[in-house]
């Protein structure tokens, strides 16, 4: 696997001259352009008649009180969504809690109330503030992270979620950008569009060995459009572009620049309410993905992946989470498309991309146990257990894992800004004994 210093020295000067000449910059103008032109184009709000038409009610007229960022045709379409979702045939048969709920799931919201009189649907709401610099912190192991994403998740004041952000660590930097409509033009239609630019070391690890490592700058953007076919289940389809360029660590060879195209197809299902440290019911996904085009002579990659969560509440206020995903990537993925995991549900104890896999299947348990409660927020611990099996891409490694610990977390309801944790546990073959600090959201 290791090439000789000569040989290395030949293909490092035209990796170099590859890299000056590459029109980075250029993908990443186009993108700026293409998500612009959708938040105008796609997103700008039209005169609202506060007045919607439900199948089975008829006109309803909507009113919105208490709000301060989101428009009123906001709210009218999450009504009509609402209404749909609950399968309400008659006025008497409303379920007002049930409907604040399906609106209060959006985020967007520190309260809902909602009143019905025929023919009219009465909305009253105090909005979270949602246009937040989210910091972005991460340390565990002697690996560290830390970053920011400005991010707004009620653009506009119609539900769109635009974002820019980016991060440093002991391992490289990555920045983004990140524009998703759920609602295009209050219509079924989705959008999401995302591009990025990192720099970063991958290593392999075996308990706190290294296996293998190198550098890797990669640039890619997507875009991808969506339906919602039922007011539980949306389908997607994805257009992505990669390009990706590595370099020498140690003696280790490395695999050779190139880009790509690429297209997929996603359908995922949600049926849960948002509780602020937990999410009352099921969902789930499944994703496919391949290449369709590289720039060198190795076979297209495909690659699937399916994601499930369940949080049911006991005792009280107790939330039990239980997490499940696989994944499956052709059986001739090469050193530079093999997939990578840890961190996270289903991945704690593991260095930060150090489990690189083939086929992979993990599960999480969480039992959340609320400690605290004041009007800003959520004091919880939560003990867990990790468990993950999977087809190793270097031989004789081991095959699974299991991690356990318990975690201490807050999380906060007067901005929509993910929460703050701290996890300390166990993982004899990763890490061994880790304590893990997350802050805001993962670049990873």
């Amino acid at each position: 696997m290791k090439k000789g210093h000569n040989e290395q020295e030949r293909e490092l000067d035209t990796e170099d001259q590859a890299r000056h000449d590459a029109p980075q910059t250029p993908l990443l103008c186009i993108f700026v352009s293409l998500l612009f032109a959708s938040a105008v184009l796609l997103t700008a709000p039209r005169e609202s008649s506060a007045m919607i038409s439900s199948r089975y009610l008829g006109d309803v007229s909507v009113s919105l009180e208490g709000a301060k960022r989101t428009k009123p045709l906001y709210v009218e379409s999450l009504v009509k969504y609402c209404l749909e979702k609950g399968d309400y045939r008659t006025w008497d048969s409303i379920d007002l809690a049930s409907l604040g709920q399906c609106i209060k799931n959006t985020k967007l919201f520190e309260s809902v109330e909602v009143a019905a009189t025929r023919p009219e649907i009465k909305v009253t709401v105090s909005d979270r503030w949602t246009l937040i610099p989210i910091p972005s912190a991460y340390a565990s192991d002697g690996k560290r992270s830390i970053g920011a994403f400005l991010f707004d998740s009620n653009f506009l004041g119609i539900g769109k979620t635009v974002g820019a952000g980016g991060s440093v660590s002991t391992e490289g930097s990555t920045f983004s950008l990140m524009y998703f409509d759920p609602w295009v033009r209050f219509t079924d239609i989705t959008m999401n569009a995302m591009a990025s630019r990192s720099s970063t070391e991958l290593d392999a690890y075996h308990r706190t060995s290294t296996l293998y490592a190198y550098d890797k700058k990669e640039l890619g953007f997507h875009v991808s459009p969506g339906y919602r076919m039922t007011p539980l289940i949306t389908g997607s389809v994805s257009l992505n572009y990669t390009k990706k360029q590595f370099s020498q660590i140690e003696t280790f060879s490395y695999p050779a620049d190139y880009a790509c195209w690429g297209v997929g197809a996603r359908l995922s299902y949600a049926n849960s309410d948002y509780k602020l440290f937990y999410n009352d019911g099921f969902s789930g996904s499944i994703s496919w993905s391949r290449q369709v085009r590289r720039t060198d002579d190795l076979n297209n990659i495909e690659s699937t992946t399916a994601r499930f969560e369940w949080d049911h509440l006991l005792f009280g206020t107790h939330a039990l989470q239980l997490g499940l995903q696989a994944s499956s990537q052709s059986s001739d993925v090469g050193i530079g498309d093999v997939a990578t995991y840890g961190r996270g549900k289903g991945f704690r104890g593991i260095q930060p991309s150090g489990l690189w896999a083939r086929q992979l299947a993990a599960g999480s348990v969480d039992y959340q146990i609320p400690i605290a409660h004041w009007g800003h927020g959520t004091v919880t611990i939560a003990p867990f257990v990790d468990y993950g099996t999977y087809k190793p891409f270097f031989e004789g490694t081991g095959n699974n894992y299991t991690a356990y610990g318990v975690g201490a977390y807050y999380f906060i309801n007067l901005i929509n800004l993910p929460g703050v944790g701290l996890a300390v546990g166990n993982n004899d073959d990763f890490m061994g004994v880790f304590a893990t600090l997350s802050i805001g959201m993962s670049f990873n």
